[in-house]
């Protein structure tokens, strides 16, 4: 049965104009299969089934992680099984271990050239730091393009489908494009499983994230690191020149400004070792896609309402957003290589470093412009006062007096 996330890969191989025929060829299936999948506009809901399980089912985990270690010998994975419970016979298990056995077991490769912007290759690389006197992991997402070896490199915190699909974006901005088609290993966050043929059953929603932005996704068969080279010998030359200049850094922010400059100032300037011409010359060959301009959505958002001093408070810090949003809901965003976003809406109102302890205070002093200081207000001007007119003194004399004065008057006439 067709997966979703195949759903999403063959409406694209058909919209680019490839034959059903060649379509079938690409995803190995019957091309009846890939005709009626074509004729439905959403893929079929997920509907549970009771399956019973083979006698081969409990055991193939323990098959596959034995290949991994190496052992190809079905002859000794059956001894091993049949001392765990397994019952059925050595074709069975043959059968099984078939699509994951390599083709051709050499010492040699043969190199293998991409036409420009036909294809990138996409890995992490792990590497440890000094967190604070404790030791830390942190992931380096690298892209390489296959054509001209142009590098894209970021540190982030963790390797999530959401993390992944970021670090994309952010790759196909330094770019400025992006191929025709990803290469990718076998990493769980891009192909979930592989069925029993050995096709690779895609994640679907990193699949309708491939499929939104019109490239076609690739995985390297079982045990055939060496198909993913290109990014491979990329890592390890992050390793081997970038990660030894690394002295100190002051958090995952500041690690990827150093990353930058030295993608921009040595690895995508230097002579190729292979290709003998600087990456940065031979990108301008590129012939990269455009990205689809309407947005994806990418991660998980946190709802934070803005406290009355303008601060989000997010794990235990608190950082700044403009003080016309006080009192509002915003959403906080955790692109996990040391940026925070906060957006009102898809409006993007501020960006920090993430803090990189807990209860500290992350401002932009320019959030705060235009702000009356709390308790300040403004000095009122001098207002008269209007007050009554107060009345005349009167001076108080005694009765006897006013007798005085009329008997003089009398005497007078």
């Amino acid at each position: 049965m067709v997966k979703n996330g195949e759903f999403y890969m063959i409406h694209e191989m058909r919209k680019r104009g490839m034959s059903i025929t060649r379509i079938a060829q690409e995803m190995g299936r019957d091309r009846k299969t890939i005709r009626k999948w074509l004729n439905k506009k959403e893929p079929e809901s997920y509907q549970r089934k009771v399956t019973r399980l083979g006698k081969l089912d409990p055991f193939k985990d323990y098959v596959r992680r034995r290949m991994e270690e190496g052992c190809l010998n079905a002859r000794v994975i059956l001894e091993e099984i049949k001392a765990k419970g397994y019952t059925g016979g050595i074709t069975t298990l043959r059968v099984f271990m078939k699509p994951f056995r390599p083709t051709v077991i050499s010492k040699t490769t043969v190199r293998f050239e991409t036409d420009p912007g036909y294809q990138a290759q996409v890995d992490w690389g792990r590497f440890t730091v000094d967190w604070h006197g404790k030791p830390k992991r942190l992931y380096a997402f690298v892209m390489v393009l296959s054509y001209s070896r142009m590098m894209y490199l970021e540190f982030t915190e963790d390797e999530k489908l959401d993390t992944l699909i970021s670090c994309h974006h952010r790759a196909f901005e330094y770019f400025g494009g992006g191929t025709e088609v990803m290469l990718y290993d076998n990493m769980k966050t891009v192909v979930k499983d592989r069925d029993e043929q050995g096709h690779p059953v895609w994640n679907e929603r990193f699949s309708r994230f491939a499929s939104h932005h019109g490239f076609l996704l690739t995985s390297c068969r079982p045990y055939r690191a060496r198909t993913k080279g290109k990014v491979e010998n990329g890592i390890g030359y992050v390793r081997k020149n970038f990660w030894p200049r690394v002295r100190e850094f002051k958090g995952v922010d500041d690690l990827n400004r150093q990353a930058r400059e030295w993608l921009n100032q040595v690895a995508n300037v230097r002579i190729h070792g292979t290709t003998h011409v600087r990456p940065v010359d031979r990108w301008h060959e590129e012939k990269l896609k455009p990205m689809n301009p309407t947005p994806f959505a990418v991660v998980d958002r946190h709802a934070r309402k803005v406290s009355a001093d303008c601060l989000v408070s997010f794990e235990a810090n608190r950082y700044s957003v403009p003080f016309r949003f006080m009192g509002q809901i915003v959403h906080v965003q955790d692109d996990k290589n040391g940026r925070i976003r906060i957006y009102s809406g898809d409006t993007l109102i501020a960006e920090h470093p993430k803090a990189v302890q807990k209860g500290q205070l992350v401002i932009n002093k320019k959030h705060f412009e235009g702000l009356r200081p709390t308790g300040q207000h403004r000095v009122p001007a001098p207002m008269p006062k209007l007050v009554d007119r107060p009345a005349p003194e009167v001076l108080e004399r005694n009765l006897s007096v006013y007798e005085q004065f009329l008997d003089e008057a009398v005497r007078l006439q």
